[in-house]
């Protein structure tokens, strides 16, 4: 089952962070990031009879009201490869887009094949530009975008 995260549970943001931690390392949200994602931005999870299986976060650009950027999203290591993260992507796109949002941007490492294969075959993301050091020296970044005009409700 898919949700959007609205409130702000201790138990499960508990659940959110270590899970986060667990399957992006460094680049999981922790306490801190993870509350202003569920206040101001969309926090979704999905779980599988309770358990935490996929999560995605994300905030809207102050520059263009009509632009999400993705934060993060992870899988639970024991569930990937079977579509658990494209489907909740695709679900929370469904209603980014009834909250008015037409673009989705994200960042994902030049060398992170899998995940480049996955947002565009997939889902549909085109590259929209290079970054290089976008996350410190040496990280670079490919910037991809989804772009669902108007007519494509």
């Amino acid at each position: 089952m898919n949700k959007m995260i609205r409130d702000v549970k201790p138990e499960l943001l508990k659940m959110l962070v270590q899970f986060d931690k667990e399957n992006l390392g460094a680049g999981g949200l922790d306490e801190w990031s993870m509350v202003p994602a569920i206040r101001h931005g969309r926090v979704f999870a999905r779980f599988d009879n309770e358990k935490l299986v996929a999560s995605a976060q994300f905030l809207r650009d102050w520059d263009n009201p009509h632009l999400a950027y993705l934060i993060g999203v992870s899988v639970a290591k024991d569930s990937r490869g079977k579509g658990l993260g494209t489907e909740l992507l695709k679900e929370s796109f469904i209603q980014l887009r009834s909250d008015g949002i037409t673009e989705i941007e994200l960042t994902v490492s030049p060398d992170n094949h899998q995940a480049i294969d996955v947002y565009q075959r997939k889902l549909g993301f085109v590259v929209r530009e290079f970054r290089p050091n976008e996350y410190g020296d040496g990280e670079d970044r490919l910037a991809l975008v989804l772009i669902r005009d108007d007519s494509a409700s």
